[in-house]
């Protein structure tokens, strides 16, 4: 072979071989936008997504459903809330520093994320109310079982015989 077309080859190679790559990276970063088909699993994280795992397709589909309409109503408060505690904590820098408005505004801010967070809870409540009640006691259990036992790092509730701060 001579060496331009050595060179050629060595070319094309390097293109599919960008290509593949390419379109593998793709794939696997950008996969639910090609594949919408797909339902994603939630088997870990938090158990208002872990518990969605536990239902049939279609109630599994109608949760994911009211859970994204409920999140996309709180999320302005939410950004709210968030906008306020970094302005709180900007606060602690001047001088002179007011530490009780400081405190306010944290617990203002903290307020904010609590009432989303109950929005938030009676939407899953409600759905959760209209299920059989087979399917409701494995949602439940799902939305109850403690964070370790889903590969999470969180500690869960200590055990009956154990106080919860230790000695």
């Amino acid at each position: 072979m001579s060496r331009r077309t050595l060179l050629i080859l060595l070319f094309v190679s390097l293109a599919l071989n960008l290509f593949i790559l390419g379109a593998g990276a793709g794939a696997f970063l950008f996969g639910e936008r090609l594949f919408p088909h797909r339902q994603p699993q939630f088997r870990g994280g938090p158990p208002m997504f872990a518990a969605a795992s536990t239902l049939p397709d279609a109630e599994a589909q109608a949760y994911r459903d009211a859970l994204s309409a409920q999140a996309l109503a709180v999320r302005p408060r939410l950004r709210e809330a968030r906008m306020l505690r970094h302005d709180a904590w900007t606060k602690l820098g001047a001088d002179p520093v007011d530490p009780a408005g400081v405190v306010a505004d944290l617990d203002k801010a903290r307020a904010m994320q609590a009432q989303a967070q109950s929005e938030v809870d009676k939407k899953i409540v409600e759905f959760a109310a209209k299920l059989p009640a087979t399917e409701r006691r494995r949602f439940a259990a799902a939305m109850a079982e403690p964070p370790q036992r889903r590969g999470g790092r969180g500690q869960g509730p200590p055990p009956p015989d154990q106080p919860p701060f230790g000695r």
